[in-house]
């Protein structure tokens, strides 16, 4: 399977959870933090959530990056509002009323770096 379709499997049970939590939270839509959001996972799945009916906010955060991620993302047609942060100032106001947060960061690889 490849890598989008590994996320798209992974969207659809988050697409499941944020359905049933919606009901318990005080607004249907919720706000999603991505935090990663300009690594290697964290665009594709920025792309997917912008994308998604069920996101009304999407905080998109990494250390480097992320406005043009953001800028690349607003120019789809769909409710979700996009916002960019950057750096450890702005992690605070990317988490402030998030109602979901997926962290899809980690360490890039280095050359020999096995599993």
């Amino acid at each position: 399977m490849t890598v989008i379709g590994r996320m798209s499997v992974a969207l659809q049970g988050l697409t499941r959870n944020m359905q049933f939590c919606s009901q318990r939270l005080t607004s249907s839509a919720p706000k999603i933090a991505l935090l990663g959001a300009a690594g290697g996972i964290g665009q594709p799945l920025g792309l997917l959530l912008k994308m998604n009916k069920h996101v009304a906010k999407l905080a998109l955060y990494d250390i480097k990056g992320t406005p043009g991620v953001a800028a690349d993302l607003s120019h789809i047609d769909s409710k979700a509002h996009v916002t960019a942060h950057t750096g450890p100032n702005e992690l605070n106001e990317a988490l402030q009323g998030a109602d979901i947060v997926v962290i899809p960061a980690g360490l890039p690889r280095k050359p020999g770096f096995s599993i």
